[in-house]
């Protein structure tokens, strides 16, 4: 049996117990109370906007911001509420004239701020710009649709509108006023590779240029068009579609841009494709920048057919003139066997030949037949000459010793031809 004593410690310890069990429940239940008082509040949703030139880095200002054509227009749009969401919010269509409108990221970056008391839930929408041309702009208002939590624990739909913005476009360099073309972004890099299907390419090889350019806080369809499909002679292109990609990573928004254009080569030699440049507004250090893209050389084998190919009119050309030579060289060989030869021509044989006696024979007959002289020395006017006549008449001459005297009598007979001519009258006189 339980005595008194026991009775009197059970109870001591099941009071202990229950007092320990009454403190802890207070702990627990204390923060919902205060949930509870929180609740107690009437349900606000606030809405406002800004526009920006970066990715959750700009803040509100009431200054009219001037942009860069093409430059990113970031459009905030920062819901809040003193309860919580319970469905999506919708934002309507956005459409401005000449404003490439886009919603690259289509998720909300949610976040929670505690404000005189209160916590509020904030959600930040973006809507990325990209101006065309230079103006004056104005961003019409956004309509929203937003669903919370009531004060009574049930939803409430909300409609919110965002007031309308303006901001202004212009040229940011004077060197920008021409023709070229260019783009705005925060950075750009770009790579080149050249994919040759052989190591020493001949005609029927196939080259292919690829070129990206990747454009930080720009678009992929405002990166601009590096190669086209020209014509040439020397290479037949096959333009490739372009591969045009847009990402959103933790420093911002990326977008590439990747051309290819494959020659297959049409003939033999050498092949130059000359450097291209871009040129982009740099919008972080708000100067113009240039990149080169280097060019590239091959030198391009030819192959039989090639080589015939290309050279074909000078091939049937030099045929052409061979056969007529050819010909020219047998009908003269027909018409000298039943006629004579040329005087010159059996002079300069018998030069070569080495037949001094026919050929100071041919000599005299020119001496006689141009001028009318017998004697040689009376022929010829210069001194040196008429002793090599002499020599040649005493001794055994040589072949530029009689090719000499055979020139210079000819040329005294031209003379003598040309001076007749220009003064007949002084035939008449000698006569």
């Amino acid at each position: 049996m339980i005595n008194s004593a026991q009775i009197r410690l059970l109870a001591f310890v099941r009071a202990i117990f229950l007092t320990f069990i009454m403190a802890l429940s207070g702990v627990l239940l204390a923060p919902s109370g205060v949930a509870h008082a929180d609740e107690s509040q009437p349900t606000q949703v606030t809405v406002r906007s800004w526009l920006g030139s970066n990715s959750l880095g700009s803040k509100p200002t009431d200054e009219l911001q001037v942009f860069a054509p093409t430059q990113q227009i970031i459009l905030n749009i920062e819901v809040s509420t003193n309860t919580w969401y319970t469905a999506g919010t919708k934002i309507s269509a956005l459409e401005i004239p000449d404003v490439l409108v886009k919603r690259r990221n289509p998720f909300a970056v949610n976040s929670t701020v505690r404000e005189k008391g209160q916590t509020w839930s904030r959600q930040l929408w973006e809507v990325v710009l990209y101006p065309q041309k230079s103006g004056d702009f104005t961003v019409p208002a956004v309509s929203l649709d937003v669903q919370v939590s009531g004060s009574n624990g049930e939803k409430q739909q909300v409609k919110l509108a965002t007031p309308p913005q303006k901001f202004r476009v212009e040229i940011p360099s004077a060197e920008l006023g021409g023709t070229q073309s260019w783009f705005a972004a925060s950075d750009v890099t770009v790579k080149q590779e050249w994919q040759a299907s052989s190591e020493n390419p001949k005609v029927g090889d196939a080259i292919t240029r690829v070129i990206e350019i990747q454009a930080q806080d720009s678009l992929s369809v405002l990166l601009p068009t590096m190669m086209t499909n020209s014509v040439n002679d020397a290479w037949q292109g096959y333009l490739n579609p372009p591969e045009l990609v847009d990402t959103q990573s933790r420093d911002g928004y990326i977008s590439k841009r990747k051309d290819s254009l494959t020659y297959v080569f049409q003939q033999g030699g050498d092949i130059h494709w000359p450097s291209i440049e871009i040129w982009w507004w740099n919008t972080k250090a708000q100067s113009l920048e240039k990149i080169t893209i280097e060019g590239y050389s091959v030198h391009v084998k030819h192959t039989i057919a090639s080589w015939l190919k290309d050279y074909r009119y000078v091939l049937i050309s030099s045929l052409i003139s061979a056969l007529v030579l050819v010909f020219i060289v047998f009908a003269t060989r027909r018409y000298y066997r039943t006629h004579p030869s040329p005087q010159w021509v059996s002079y300069y044989l018998a030069v070569l030949k080495g037949r001094w006696p026919v050929a100071r024979t041919l000599l005299y007959k020119k001496v006689r037949s141009t001028t009318g002289n017998i004697v040689m020395n009376e022929t010829l006017q210069s001194k040196k000459l008429q002793d090599k006549a002499l020599l040649m008449q005493k001794q055994e001459p040589n072949r530029r010793l009689m090719t000499q005297l055979w020139r210079n009598i000819k040329r005294k007979a031209k003379r003598e031809n040309f001076i007749s001519k220009a003064l007949p009258e002084l035939d008449s006189i000698n006569k």
